[in-house]
């Protein structure tokens, strides 16, 4: 058996080269649309040809990869025979069995993180007809489950059944691979470790830890993260409903910003966040190509119908950005400005705020009671520990909230270590607060420095 783990660090994405390296057959479960590439390449690599494309579940975090791929390598593209997709698909169905040489797949309907949800028990004939490991898509991750909230309760407790009931019903040694780990936006707390096995699941897994169906729907439904703002649409394309294109981005001058900017698309400044606060295009958008969710954080504040134009410091940069932000299924890209030279150069208006270390955070708080800490952690994060007499707004309500903040006093921006303070900071200079600082090293600089933290 052939077996490759193939993950997306920035994303928490998994996918998965799964083949029989004596007949040369493959599949490739999950894939994601941006790594389309690298796995065409990585299959031929190994002298395998891919006959079967799968996506576990019809996929909400990123655009997936499975049409274009099957398009591609003339492979069958599997879906479980209750997904609503507009698209031709061979449908799969509870127990049925696909033969790839001496590798054996067999299909688990779990339904609850969506109606259409599948595991996969793998086994390699040649040793055993028993399961080795099962791909559990988005219904078990190691350290957590699926989120159940689009489906409400009911869904919890399909998700319940489906655990207990099915995976679980397992043996102990079978190893657990998922869909998603850490970085991801599809669970709360998945550990950066590839692989389990559903006895170290079993035992240690705190999702798991409620056996009666209503203690767990209760526990799965308290203090969800909020879905990322783009999840509909995203679901939208990976059904069919919405149309898939490549982005096709051209280089500009400066002189073309003011065009650009006049025909309503928005600017997307991925540069560092000090150097965005030295001088940036008034009202763009800045999230830091190298911060965590890069992708899924514009995804938050850019809808997905309106064309970006992005700010980089280099080429590469550009690239990189463009590969994330299609993989989310943020396609318009209009272009892009390479170089900080040319947001001077280009005539539009100019902003910028400061970027201050937490020694000069301190020194500005006693020296000015008026200035407010504003921290946009998660609530988690906000328990752990705060600045006293800080208010919490997390970033991604930045946007529905910031009429709670006052325009009549300095705001000092802070968050784990800068990028998503970067980030809010810009969102407030786009709504038109004027006095906003970034705090770069963030509440990880405040504790180490042993500055005074009160716990909620």
């Amino acid at each position: 058996m052939i077996f490759k783990a193939l993950a997306n660090e920035a994303s928490g994405c998994l996918a998965y080269l799964l083949g029989c390296g004596t007949t040369g057959v493959a599949a490739l479960i999950d894939p994601s649309r941006a790594e389309i590439e690298e796995y065409a390449a990585l299959a031929q690599a190994k002298g395998l040809t891919l006959t079967h494309v799968l996506d576990t579940h019809i996929h909400a975090d990123h655009v997936s990869g499975a049409r274009e791929l099957a398009a591609r390598t003339g492979a069958g593209l599997h879906l479980h025979e209750a997904a609503e997709a507009r698209y031709a698909f061979i449908p799969l169905r509870d127990g049925q069995e696909l033969e790839l040489g001496r590798v054996r797949l067999r299909v688990l309907h779990t339904p609850g993180h969506t109606p259409e949800s599948i595991c996969l028990l793998v086994s390699d004939t040649t040793r055993s007809p028993d399961p080795w490991f099962v791909l559990t898509g988005d219904t078990l991750f190691v350290g957590d489950v699926g989120r159940p909230d689009f489906g409400g309760e009911g869904a919890a407790a399909r998700l319940h059944d489906s655990l207990f009931g099915r995976l679980l019903a397992l043996d102990d040694a079978v190893e657990v691979y998922p869909a998603h780990g850490a970085g991801s936006v599809c669970g709360r707390a998945m550990s950066a470790k590839l692989g389990s096995t559903i006895g170290f699941e079993r035992r240690f897994n705190p999702a798991l830890r409620h056996r009666d169906k209503e203690a767990f729907v209760r526990a799965l439904m308290a203090d969800l993260p909020p879905r990322p703002a783009n999840f509909e649409q995203v679901i939208a394309k990976n059904r069919g409903v919405l149309m898939l294109q490549r982005p096709n981005p051209k280089a500009l001058a400066p002189k073309d910003l003011p065009a650009v900017v006049d025909r309503g698309a928005v600017l997307v400044d991925i540069r560092h966040p000090q150097l965005f606060g030295d001088g940036h295009i008034a009202g763009s958008l800045n999230v830091w190509i190298d911060s965590p969710q890069f992708a899924e954080r514009v995804g938050w504040f850019v809808p997905m119908e309106r064309s970006l134009v992005l700010v980089a410091e280099t080429e590469v940069d550009v690239a990189r950005a463009i590969g994330a932000l299609m993989r989310v299924g943020l396609d318009a890209i209009a272009g892009y400005l390479v170089g900080s030279a040319g947001v001077e150069e280009s005539g539009l208006p100019v902003a910028r705020f400061p970027t201050i270390g937490v020694a000069e955070l301190r020194h500005r708080l006693a020296q000015n009671p008026e200035l407010l800490v504003v921290d946009v952690r998660e609530p988690f994060e906000w328990e752990d520990g705060h600045i006293p007499g800080a208010r919490h707004i997390p970033m991604g309500q930045i946007p529905a909230r910031h009429g709670e903040l006052p325009r009549d006093r300095p705001l000092a921006l802070i968050c784990r270590g800068g990028p998503r303070s970067g980030t809010s900071a810009s969102l407030l200079l786009r709504q038109g607060f004027g006095r906003v600082m970034n705090v770069w090293g963030g509440m990880t600089h405040w504790e180490q420095a042993g500055f005074p933290v009160e716990s909620s």
